[in-house]
């Protein structure tokens, strides 16, 4: 397929995630409101993501926001105390080893935890609290272009303002 292909989809994927994720992104909203601050784990293109939601969710919520540093958790053995933080995982396959382990340890540290995740079967799926599936459909050229627009549309999402 193509990277144009892909790139045409996207209006579709992105009513597809806007349709079936209301209610996700409202138990999202909730949770991280609950929170005295968001740590978010992604890695390529979703950590382009995570910086959107850095910006949005500390503007509109009003939430101090951070990126995790996955390697703490996994070459160093060090994860940092996330007392009063929600953790979100932002992934396009929800499959990456150091992405886990950081909502992993989220979850040791009794911490509220999302996915925003376009494998809604993926083994960071699994282990959250609320799952956002971004119905993104599959990426077939080696750029994401489906998911990370989706994810960007979850962000949004998530500070509540759906208009």
């Amino acid at each position: 397929m193509l990277l144009l292909d892909e790139i045409r989809q996207q209006p579709d994927a992105l009513e597809r995630c806007l349709a079936a994720n209301l209610k996700a992104t409202k138990r999202a909203h909730d949770l991280l409101n609950a929170a005295g601050h968001v740590v978010i784990a992604a890695r390529g293109t979703s950590d382009n993501a995570a910086r959107y939601a850095k910006y949005v969710w500390g503007s509109k919520l009003g939430l101090p926001v951070t990126l995790a540093a996955p390697s703490l958790d996994t070459r160093y053995a060090q994860p940092p105390q996330l007392a009063g933080a929600a953790v979100v995982g932002i992934s396009q396959s929800g499959q990456s080893p150091d992405l886990v382990a950081v909502l992993e340890e989220a979850r040791r540290q009794g911490r509220p935890t999302i996915a925003i995740v376009n494998d809604a079967e993926s083994p960071l799926a699994d282990i959250v609290d609320v799952v956002i599936p971004l119905h993104a459909g599959s990426e077939e050229s080696v750029a994401a272009t489906k998911s990370y627009t989706t994810s960007l549309l979850v962000a949004a999402m998530v500070t509540g303002n759906t208009d």
